[in-house]
């Protein structure tokens, strides 16, 4: 991990599914994230959408089976490591980027969640299409990606 990478993550997050995968399946960005729920405090919050809350769970059913997401999910939500959040103005948020963007509905959902909340959106790599969109029109969030805090 590069040093400071941890203070770009400090305060409240907006985590998107693909942050949440390199976590819970232990890779090196994931272990960014690890140090920050481990150095977490109290007034720090790390938010996530429903709808990444199910893309999550899909790709590690897919990757790992129904009963492992299940229980790697509904853990990490009990321990209060995350804050899935959801309402109609944050779906209509969602479809307004949408309409907006070229980008993912999944995409639209961390962004809506760290506007919602006030919150950085995490993503864990610079697609194409969120890099692209940034260089058109700047997005109203901060937007931190986990791959530019590790060291090559």
């Amino acid at each position: 991990m590069k040093k400071g990478a941890l203070t770009q993550l400090r305060g409240n997050t907006a985590l998107d599914a693909g942050a949440l995968i390199e976590y819970l399946t232990g890779t090196a960005l994931g272990r960014v994230l690890r140090e920050y729920f481990d150095h977490m405090e109290a007034n720090e919050t790390a938010y996530t959408s429903t709808l990444t809350v199910a893309e999550t769970f899909y790709v590690l059913c897919r990757r790992d089976g129904l009963e492992s997401a299940h229980q790697k999910l509904t853990q990490m939500i009990a321990s209060n490591m995350i804050q899935p959040i959801g309402s109609i103005e944050m779906t209509l948020e969602m479809g307004k980027l949408k309409c907006e963007r070229a980008i993912s509905l999944p995409d639209c959902s961390c962004l809506a969640a760290a506007k919602e909340t006030r919150a950085r959106a995490v993503f864990a790599l610079r697609e194409a299409e969120l890099t692209r969109e940034m260089k058109r029109k700047p997005f109203d969030v901060d937007i931190i990606f986990l791959e530019d805090m590790v060291s090559s």
